[in-house]
């Protein structure tokens, strides 16, 4: 019964990240090596719009698969919202082999910004 639950949770996580825009936020995140902001993933992803990109955020961390740490000291001008992996979405991209081709991932991302 424990391989159902798991083959069925996984399942749904696969749901959820397939979504174009949920798939390249999840990939963005996972080629940063440092967490990122709204305004930085917006530039990062400038084919989405604002409001999907948010939308998209929010859904992402609702299902436990991003989390939003928020500073509690900060300057007026700089970020205090930034968004990175956490345990079970690395662990799901492990098991989809991504883990295997981070380093590429990561060139690709330094290219870009």
């Amino acid at each position: 019964m424990q391989i159902f639950e798991e083959s069925e949770s996984l399942r749904k996580d696969l749901e959820i990240i397939t979504e174009k825009t949920r798939y390249k936020i999840m990939l963005t995140l996972f080629a940063s090596e440092k967490p990122l902001s709204f305004t930085q993933l917006k530039e990062l992803l400038p084919l989405t719009k604002p409001n999907q990109l948010d939308h998209h955020l929010k859904y992402l961390k609702d299902h436990n698969l991003v989390k939003n740490e928020k500073k509690k000291e900060y300057k007026r001008n700089e970020f205090r919202s930034f968004y990175s992996l956490n345990e079970r979405s690395l662990n799901l991209l492990q098991k989809l082999g991504l883990t295997k081709i981070k380093s590429k991932f990561q060139d690709l991302f330094k290219k870009l910004t």
